[in-house]
């Protein structure tokens, strides 16, 4: 900014230089002829300023950025000849650089949209403490009053005490920024980290999504999982959408795949012991799958999904498939009984067992299309039409019969209690998984 408004050319051929650190805040050249000029944060560069000086910067810092420029006839300090160089004795000051910040227009508009999902913004500079709490309040960020000088966290308990009591926090090291980050996630949030610097390579390794600026410095965008090459974090919206369309959808469509997995498992294995047919044919699976895993699967996947991302990915899987897998072995074990001690012919029996499969598995396709939207009620109805028209028009195809009378009756009463059976596993899983997200 300096050099755009004043230019960068000059016949100064400078002895000493010390450039700018997030550990003094300040950088310093020496000239042989014309003394020692610094710029930075006015408290490190003249940390026993004048009152009246120190009210005046503090009334600029509520409008944007402080620079303090001293001016000390003398060349820098040293403490040892290949040791950093220290301030110059006898600095005075200059000039006050004032630079304001570029909110982006879609700044206030990208943070409403975190603090509706939920989403707890904090503000962690190494400016101003006054400078980066007016900034937050001009962006709109939620509690930008709750800010602290982290110069004055003297230690490590203290950081990790202010991390949960304060929105905005300034004069923040890189050190500081690592522990404040710690902090939020041993307070078991999960905390997601935005960088550009060098200061910030250690929060953004210790958060658990980094994400750094592609106008930003190599070690930042080195070690962030993701590089906004825009540099504009205006985008963030977009892949949080994204991220959970995915996740959202796959989870719905695994658990569709999963319980077809479950209860083959179980039914092989208790085949291994039991002198009974095994009631499915292939062609009579590739009908259940078709209708009630492999299409519904892949429209739901591709549906925009907002919903936040909860629990473990695994387990939420997991015990959505498990009403279903459990009800359609249970629902197979009894109708084998049933068929056995009523003498049902095998063609009955494997029929009876395909109808119930194809029904537990529209009570778990039902429960994931919740809340129904019109294209997913076309997608349901559409789905039950094909599978009932199939069983009925195409019986020969898929190795089915028409049942008896006994056989109906029969299949009616396993239906009811297929429904309670599920219901009850549902509850119980559901309660599982509301456990596991508290």
């Amino acid at each position: 900014a300096l050099a755009e408004e004043y230019g960068d050319q000059s016949d100064w051929k400078p002895l000493q230089c010390a450039a700018f650190s997030s550990r003094t805040k300040w950088s310093c050249a020496y000239f042989v002829d014309n003394g020692s000029f610094v710029a930075g944060a006015a408290e490190f560069v003249l940390p026993g300023m004048p009152d009246a000086l120190r009210a005046k910067l503090d009334a600029y810092a509520h409008t944007g950025r402080v620079l303090l420029l001293a001016h000390a006839p003398g060349p820098l300090t040293q403490e040892a000849p290949d040791g950093p160089f220290g301030l110059p004795e006898g600095l005075a000051p200059v000039a006050a650089v004032l630079l304001q910040d570029k909110i982006r227009p879609q700044a206030a508009q990208t943070l409403r949209y975190f603090a509706e999902q939920g989403v707890d913004v904090k503000v962690i500079s190494g400016d101003s403490v006054v400078t980066v709490s007016q900034i937050a309040r001009e962006t709109g960020v939620a509690g930008w009053e709750r800010a602290v000088d982290a110069s004055t966290l003297a230690t490590e308990e203290a950081v990790r005490d202010a991390a949960g009591r304060y929105t905005v926090f300034g004069r923040v090291s890189p050190e500081q920024k690592r522990q404040l980050i710690g902090a939020l996630r041993e307070a078991g949030h999960t905390v997601a980290m935005t960088g550009d610097g060098i200061n910030d390579v250690l929060a953004l390794k210790e958060a658990d999504c980094s994400i750094a600026m592609a106008s930003g410095s190599d070690a930042a965008r080195n070690i962030s999982q993701l590089v906004l090459l825009d540099s504009s974090f205006d985008a963030m919206p977009r892949v949080v959408q994204e991220g959970r369309r995915s996740i959202n959808n796959i989870q719905r469509s695994a658990s569709l795949f999963l319980v077809k997995t479950i209860y083959s498992t179980l039914l092989a294995l208790l085949f291994l012991f039991v002198r009974l047919p095994y009631p499915f044919m292939p062609i009579q699976l590739t009908l259940i799958s078709a209708v009630t895993i492999g299409i519904p699967a892949f429209v739901l996947a591709l549906e925009p999904n907002k919903e936040r991302v909860r629990g473990n990915f695994l387990k939420n899987v997991l015990l959505r498939a498990v009403p279903g897998g459990l009800t359609t072995v249970l629902c197979v074990v009894a109708t084998l009984i049933v068929s056995h001690l009523l003498g049902f012919q095998p063609a009955e029996t494997s029929t009876m067992c395909v109808l119930l499969a194809g029904f537990t598995g529209f009570l778990l396709l039902l429960r994931l299309c919740r809340p129904f939207t019109p294209g997913r009620t076309a997608l349901f109805g559409g789905l039950v039409a094909v599978f009932c028209g199939c069983a009925v028009l195409l019986q020969r195809l898929f190795s089915l019969v028409p049942l008896s009378l006994p056989a109906g009756v029969c299949l009616a009463v396993t239906v009811v209690i297929a429904y309670f059976v599920f219901d009850l596993i549902t509850a119980l899983t559901g309660r599982l998984l509301h456990m596991d997200r508290m």
